[in-house]
């Protein structure tokens, strides 16, 4: 008996191998809303389907930015009301949300393992370049909350207004921070005014030796279907 517990546990360590950290990084689990995600507000930020990949997230950058503004506050008073019609500028206009303070959607927390390398990755099809943020937060004793500690992003580069492509980077919340607790993943569009859409987004652990690729390859990108 006591032969098959080296079998077994490396049985185990491969069903974890490549592990998502993220919960629901398909966005697929949940009814209206996937779950473990940010609420999508309706007018610049949302759920939907699309054929053959289950739910995806899009941002839409183009709408009004004043009527973003006022729409956001009316969701603070009633969470359940129905969004408007979106006001579309004219190409290239400044006065759009995209122009400004761009569009977000928020994963939950994952806790930081110190020294540890990870990988991000997501499909990214759009109008521009998005930025899929890694946010890392530190406790802050005297706030008694948390605060940002760490940051960085995956920006695609050459990324295809109509093709999927997968992206990925490397990173190491905890590396030069190391009182990083935990991080969250934010996809975020901004200019050009226009249409973005993201899905499989995964963060899974790395050892040294895929970081340093991943280092070397940076902006590397392939195209790819949804896994089902």
């Amino acid at each position: 008996m006591l032969k098959l517990i080296p079998i077994l546990f490396l049985f185990s360590a491969a069903l974890h191998a490549g592990e998502n950290l993220i919960k629901n990084g398909s966005l697929n689990e949940g009814e209206e809303m996937p779950l473990h995600w940010e609420k999508a507000d309706g007018l610049i930020s949302f759920y939907m389907k699309e054929k053959g990949r289950g739910r995806i997230i899009k941002l839409d950058t183009a709408v009004a930015r004043s009527q973003a503004l006022a729409w956001a506050k009316t969701l603070l008073k009633d969470p359940k009301a129905k969004a408007p019609k979106p006001k579309y500028l004219s190409a290239g206009s400044y006065a759009t949300i995209g122009a400004v303070e761009g569009v977000m959607l928020d994963s939950d927390y994952i806790k930081a393992k110190p020294g540890q390398n990870y990988k991000l990755t997501a499909d990214f099809k759009g109008d521009g370049t998005p930025f899929i943020w890694i946010k890392g937060f530190r406790w802050h004793p005297k706030r008694k909350g948390f605060i940002d500690a760490y940051q960085t992003r995956l920006a695609p580069e050459s990324p295809s207004k109509t093709k999927w492509k997968t992206f990925s980077i490397g990173f190491n919340p905890t590396k030069r921070t190391p009182y990083v607790l935990k991080f969250k993943v934010r996809v975020y569009a901004y200019w050009p005014s226009g249409k973005y859409y993201f899905d499989n987004i995964r963060v899974e652990e790395i050892d040294q030796k895929e970081m340093d690729e991943l280092v070397k390859k940076r902006g590397v990108v392939k195209e790819k279907k949804k896994s089902q």
